[in-house]
């Protein structure tokens, strides 16, 4: 009996330390970042900064200032969803230094990659990167969804209010159309005035100036 009891012990010990390995590999694989692979597809944006500036915020020692295209701040002034592949930046001042900058973007179908266990934000996806723009795997990304969430109405955009009522000035084609009036300026000559130009007194400037404005308001009209 005494030479079977040992064999049998030797077999349980050993059944028991492969139970406990197999534990292990499974608690190490569901402590890995479950966002891992969604943070590979928000990608670093180039010339971010060459977008609109369309809102700073102060908060202490710490500024933000946010970017994102001329296209999706059009849309929002035009009450049109905020268009597929937009992205919205953040750059995060510390003391007047550049400590973070965080990145949301918007791609079709992506609210199917969220990460485990958020809440999803339409097709938005979120990236933390340090100021020298390496990515921050130290930051909890799902951290964003939840913040996000709460703006469901504004399509998870916490700035939405400061895009709708952002000035956009210029227009696509500024080298034809007045910025002030939006008269064309084909056509039109600009002369130097040479030194022997006539001086005029307020009351002539005060005639000019309303012949002007005539001018510029049928001019319109006619369009």
């Amino acid at each position: 009996m005494k030479k079977l009891l040992f064999p049998i012990l030797a077999l349980v010990v050993a059944l028991t330390l492969i139970a406990c390995n197999k534990n292990d590999d499974t608690n190490e694989t569901s402590q890995q970042d479950p966002s891992e692979y969604d943070r590979k597809l928000v990608k670093f944006p180039d010339n971010y900064d060459k977008g609109v500036n369309y809102a700073t915020v102060n908060r202490g020692n710490v500024r933000e200032e946010a970017y994102t295209s001329r296209e999706a701040i059009e849309a929002v002034q035009n009450g049109q969803p905020i268009p597929s592949g937009t992205v919205i930046t953040l750059e995060i001042y510390e003391d007047e230094e550049l400590s973070e900058i965080f990145l949301m973007e918007k791609r079709d179908g992506w609210g199917d990659q969220n990460p485990p266990d958020t809440p999803r934000n339409g097709d938005w996806l979120y990236q933390e990167f340090n100021g020298d723009r390496s990515v921050d795997y130290e930051e909890d990304i799902g951290r964003c969804f939840t913040c996000h969430a709460n703006q469901e109405r504004d399509d998870f955009v916490n700035t939405l209010d400061e895009m709708k009522s952002y000035e956009l000035t210029g227009s696509k084609d500024s080298s034809t159309e007045s910025r002030f009036a939006g008269i064309p300026m084909e056509g039109w000559e600009v002369n130097a005035i040479g030194d022997n130009h006539e001086i005029i007194d307020d009351e002539k400037k005060g005639e000019m100036i309303q012949n002007t404005l005539l001018t510029f308001y049928f001019h319109r009209e006619k369009n």
